[in-house]
């Protein structure tokens, strides 16, 4: 399922510890299920549902109950302690935003939603893989790198968004841009919006990066998505940040990356 919806962080887990992958898998699967309910529903209102039903399987897991669910069921054995729960909690809040098209208010918001879907992802990963409690700059690192995934995705999807009426560029051009049937209309309404999403991406990405000799080297792997990030930058950097234009880095070319970086120990 993550190798098949998620590719990005199917290709970090490859260079985990081994004891580390099937607990990741669980947590990624968990996550890739609530973030296509928006796919999955006709309306808001079945969606809000489908996710009242995973809160409520948040709960169960608490109290030891397993429903028949295969990425349940892996949730069960992956063992989450409470502070993952919870971080699985602000995840599913955050996708209720997914249900409705008319997106954040201003880059604040937007901001918000990326930490709390990707910065939440990154923490509860990095909780999976570490017996003991993360200081505070070891939880700063990976929320950054996660929080920066996630609003380049949304960067990137931009393209598939608008086809489907849909939108995440903050503020009133992204509303306005949702108005116009042409592509090239579109991006220059909301260029200043896009501009301002891929600079806070490598903002963060910067951070993390300078920052990630602190993190064991057991859990490094978690910040291998900064090496699909600057392939991702650099392609929206020669195309004007047009994500209509930008080119996606190939698969070889991702996985070349992410190599040289655990070898160098970067």
């Amino acid at each position: 399922m993550v190798q098949q919806d998620d590719r990005a962080r199917y290709e970090t887990v490859l260079f985990a510890p081994r004891e580390q992958q099937a607990r990741l898998w669980a947590l990624y699967a968990f996550n890739q299920e609530v973030a296509k309910t928006r796919e999955s529903v006709s309306e808001p209102a079945l969606g809000e549902i489908r996710l009242q039903w995973w809160r409520d399987v948040i709960g169960e897991l608490r109290e030891g109950t397993v429903r028949e669910h295969p990425v349940v069921a892996a949730l069960a054995v992956a063992q989450p302690s409470d502070a993952v729960f919870r971080l699985l909690e602000d995840l599913i809040d955050a996708r209720g935003q997914d249900l409705y098209d008319e997106g954040p208010a201003d880059q604040a918001a937007l901001e918000g939603y990326a930490d709390s879907v990707g910065g939440a992802l990154s923490e509860a990963a990095m909780r999976l893989c570490k017996t003991e409690e993360p200081d505070p700059d070891m939880i700063d690192i990976v929320r950054r790198s996660g929080s920066a995934w996630t609003m380049l995705g949304l960067v990137r999807a931009i393209p598939f968004h608008w086809a489907s009426n849909r939108n995440y560029v903050p503020g009133d051009k992204g509303l306005a841009s949702l108005a116009t049937t042409d592509a090239d209309k579109m991006y220059a309404l909301a260029k200043g919006a896009i501009d301002g999403m891929i600079g806070y991406s490598a903002a963060h990405l910067a951070r993390a990066e300078a920052s990630a000799v602190r993190l064991p080297v057991d859990c490094r792997h978690l910040l291998l998505l900064n090496a699909q990030l600057e392939l991702h930058i650099k392609a929206l950097t020669q195309a004007d940040n047009n994500p209509f234009k930008a080119r996606e880095p190939s698969m070889l070319r991702r996985l070349v990356r992410l190599m040289t970086m655990t070898v160098s120990g970067r």
